[in-house]
C-alpha cells in the first residue's frame, strides 16, 4: 500500500504536472533561503549593536570623567580667583560704591541748586525767553554767577579713579552742559539771543557727542521741556554705566574710545 506522502505527491503531480511542481518547490526554497538570510543578518546586526552600545558606554564614561575633571579644574580656578578678589579688590569695591554715592548725590544737589529762572524757561517760547531781562525776572537773571556751577559739584573729581573713564565722561559732559547753559544766560545781559541755549552750537555738539546722532535729532525737534529731556537722558545713560561699573564688567573698546573722545572735546572747550 502506498505511503500517504507518496499519495499526496502523486496527486499533486497528477493535477499540476511537472512544471507546476517545480514552481512550488522553487517558491518554498526562496522562502526558506530568505528567512535564513534574515535570521543571519539579524544575528549579525544584533551583535554589532551590542558592540556599539558597549563602545558608546565606554566613551561616554570616559568623556564624563574628562568633563568632570574640567569642571572641577575651572571651579578651583574660580574659587582661587574669588578668594584673591576678596582679599585684593575688596577695598577698591568699597571705594567704587562710595564714589558712585557721592556722584549721584552731587547730581541731585546740582539740580536742586540750578537756577529756577533757567528751569522755568523749559515752558517758555523762544520770544518769551529773549524778553526775560526786560520783565519781572530781571533781578533773578542779574543774580546769576558763573561760579555757582563749580559749587554744584564740589570736589567730585577726587572720585574719578574709582568711577572709571566712561562714568566720568558722562558726568563731565553733564557738568559742561549745565555750565554752558548758565554762562549763556549770563551773556544774555548784552545779547538776548544767547539765552536761547538750545540753539547754541556748542550745546548741540555736546548733546550730539554724549547722546549720539539719533538723540541729538530728537533734541533739536523738541518744542519745549528741553532741559527736562536732557536730564532724563543723562540719568538713563549714567545709571546704566554705573550698573556696568559695579557689576564688575569691563567696558568695551568702543565705549572707552567714545569716553576719551568726549573728554578730549571737553578739554578743547576749556582751553
Amino acid at each position: 500500500m502506498a505511503e500517504p506522502s507518496e499519495f499526496v505527491i502523486t496527486a499533486i503531480t497528477s493535477s499540476l504536472g511537472t512544471a507546476g511542481l517545480i514552481a512550488i518547490l522553487g517558491w518554498l526554497f526562496r522562502t526558506w533561503l530568505s528567512e535564513r538570510l534574515k535570521a543571519g543578518l539579524k544575528h549579525h546586526y544584533d551583535h554589532q549593536l551590542e558592540q556599539l552600545k558597549a563602545e558608546l558606554k565606554g566613551q561616554g564614561e570616559a568623556n564624563l570623567t574628562l568633563l568632570k575633571s574640567e569642571v572641577d579644574r575651572q571651579a578651583e580656578q574660580l574659587r582661587i580667583a574669588a578668594s584673591s578678589f576678596s582679599e585684593v579688590q575688596k577695598a577698591t569695591i568699597v571705594r567704587k560704591i562710595e564714589a558712585v554715592d557721592a556722584l549721584w548725590i552731587g547730581v541731585l544737589s546740582a539740580r536742586k541748586a540750578f537756577p529756577p529762572i533757567i528751569v522755568l524757561t523749559d515752558a517758555l517760547t523762544r520770544s518769551e525767553i529773549m524778553n526775560l531781562y526786560s520783565g519781572e525776572m530781571r533781578g533773578e537773571l542779574l543774580g546769576l554767577k558763573f561760579g555757582m556751577v563749580t559749587e554744584f559739584f564740589g570736589d567730585l573729581a577726587k572720585y574719578r579713579p574709582f568711577l572709571g573713564e566712561v562714568v566720568w565722561a558722562h558726568f563731565a559732559t553733564y557738568h559742561a552742559l549745565l555750565s554752558r547753559i548758565v554762562y549763556l544766560f549770563i551773556q544774555g545781559k548784552t545779547d538776548q539771543t544767547k539765552m536761547v541755549w538750545y540753539e547754541d552750537e556748542t550745546i548741540k555738539r555736546l548733546v550730539r557727542s554724549v547722546f549720539g546722532e539719533g538723540k541729538s535729532e530728537d533734541f533739536e525737534h523738541l518744542s519745549n521741556s528741553r532741559l527736562t529731556w536732557m536730564n532724563g537722558q543723562f540719568d538713563s545713560m549714567l545709571l546704566n554705566s554705573i550698573d556696568h561699573l559695579l557689576s564688575g564688567k569691563a567696558f568695551g573698546a568702543e565705549s572707552l574710545a567714545h569716553a576719551q573722545h568726549t573728554l578730549g572735546l571737553l578739554s578743547s572747550k576749556a582751553t
